[in-house]
């Protein structure tokens, strides 16, 4: 799967360069921690992991927004962000198999492993796709942009238990889901700066997922062609995977933070 979001992001590209385009992209840090908690079964196997812990870090995104000069053509955003924490978690292991209920009761409860804090490393790796279409561009009140899009994301979390040296406990995943998607923006052209809002939103399904940033940016004009400047803002991420879109993973995630990043575009 991620090849093939790779392949369809290179040739949009490479389609869109043979086009008359604008195109706007950035790049920097996003200040967040991790919290929430991920659970997955097995046929003789459950655990319930709960993060409480997981400590803020930089995590490095990129973005690039590109319209092109036919107007019945959407505009196409790409986004990737990389997720990468490690803090303390809790582990709750049971298991519905009397003999590994056993060796828990056994060797687990009395040691008073279960629901004691561990240390934790989470990776992410999150994919947008966006095709939209935008209103009220040139006037003086806030453009309106709608349209559908593509998330695709992967993680690897792991979890280190001190029963034996070595011991790990976690999991590993991937999974895509339709996104509903919009975004407002406002320019100051006097002074180059603009203010921006945008969302994405699942509705298609039993889980619930949805991402929000608000963002302002700063621009200097390089050259007739060219601006350069910086972009502030605040974004958080929630997936709720549940029901029929997941198998043996269900989780409950949220990422929140402040983002500082640079910004080029050519016009």
């Amino acid at each position: 799967m991620r090849t093939l979001i790779l392949f369809f992001l290179a040739t949009s590209f490479t389609s869109l360069l043979a086009l008359d385009i604008k195109a706007e992209m950035g790049t920097g840090l996003f200040y967040s921690g991790a919290k929430g908690r991920i659970d997955y079964v097995e046929e003789s196997f459950r655990g319930s992991n709960a993060v409480t812990d997981i400590s803020s870090a930089s995590n490095f995104y990129v973005w690039g927004d590109f319209e092109s000069n036919n107007k019945l053509l959407p505009k196409l955003r790409l986004e990737y962000l990389k997720i990468s924490a490690e803090g303390n978690s809790q582990a709750h292991l049971e298991s519905p198999v009397q003999e590994i209920k056993d060796l828990i009761d056994q060797y687990i409860d009395p040691l008073q492993l279960n629901d004691k804090n561990w240390n934790s490393q989470l990776q992410h790796n999150i994919y947008d796709i966006d095709l939209y279409y935008e209103f009220f561009e040139k006037s003086a009140w806030p453009s309106i942009g709608l349209g559908l899009g593509y998330k695709y994301f992967d993680y690897i979390y792991i979890m280190d238990i001190d029963l034996v040296p070595g011991l790990q406990f976690g999991d590993r995943d991937s999974s895509g889901a339709p996104m509903l998607f919009f975004t407002s923006r406002y320019d100051m052209p006097s002074i180059q700066m603009g203010f921006e809002a945008d969302g994405k939103v699942y509705v298609f399904g039993d889980s619930d997922m949805y991402d929000w940033k608000v963002k302002m940016d700063l621009m200097f004009e390089i050259d007739d062609t060219t601006d350069l400047g910086a972009e502030f803002g605040y974004r958080q991420q929630y997936f709720n995977l549940t029901g029929s879109d997941v198998e043996n993973v269900t989780g409950n995630m949220t990422y929140e933070g402040i983002f500082v990043g640079i910004v080029i575009k050519f016009k």
